[in-house]
């Protein structure tokens, strides 16, 4: 009996060892699942890193694009600067929402081309017509940026992208509502186009048409 202690102290020893692996292995998982995770992370680290947005100052595969529209425009207009435009079209994509909902676009006209400025009075007469209230409360705008350019001899014309959550509803004279949900948030995606005269003094641009999805 005294010569069967040292093997069954080796049974005893395996067991714990094979315990042991065991318990590793479904904490660290196998070398494959392992290194499937890492790779994984490193391609989701990668593509992150390729999401720059425009006006960061960084480039990207993604947007070599526009950058070289971007070049484009400062070579028509050596003052522009891709920063100061996009802060500019943020505020005023918030002026005019904003100006539209009162129903008074008197701070707004000079810069928006007559024939949409008209289109904006239309739907505004219309409004008061029916004694209607519209309601747009803007929580965030999520992306800003250059969709597309165009530039001739004299004119330079951008289309910006806009993706924005908004609480948009409409109310009859009651009180009722008529479109829209005062209480939920939507994604709006709208594309403004702005245009400015290359050879002008006048640095402001103009807008020249809008178009929501």
């Amino acid at each position: 009996m005294q010569n069967g202690f040292p093997y069954l102290d080796i049974l005893i020893f395996g067991i714990i060892a094979i315990f042991l692996i065991f318990r590793l292995k479904n904490v660290l998982g196998t070398k494959a699942d392992f290194e499937e995770t890492s790779v994984k992370e490193d391609n989701k680290k990668e593509k992150l890193s390729n999401v720059i947005p425009l006006n960061s100052g960084k480039k990207s595969e993604d947007i070599n694009l526009r950058y070289d529209k971007i070049k484009e425009i400062k070579e028509a207009d050596s003052s522009f600067d891709i920063e100061d435009f996009l802060i500019g079209s943020k505020t005023f994509f918030e002026m005019v929402l904003k100006s539209f909902v009162d129903g008074n676009l008197d701070n707004i006209k000079d810069f928006i081309k007559p024939s949409v400025l008209k289109n904006f009075k239309t739907a505004i007469d219309e409004r008061n017509k029916e004694q209607e209230t519209l309601i747009i409360d803007l929580k965030s705008i999520q992306k800003n940026e250059i969709l597309s350019s165009k530039i001739t001899k004299t004119t330079l014309n951008i289309t910006v992208g806009f993706e924005s959550y908004q609480v948009k509803a409409l109310l009859d004279k009651n009180n009722e509502l008529i479109d829209g949900d005062i209480d939920k948030e939507i994604l709006v995606k709208d594309a403004w186009v702005f245009e400015r005269k290359i050879k002008n003094d006048n640095p402001n641009w103009t807008l020249v048409d809008t178009k929501s999805n």
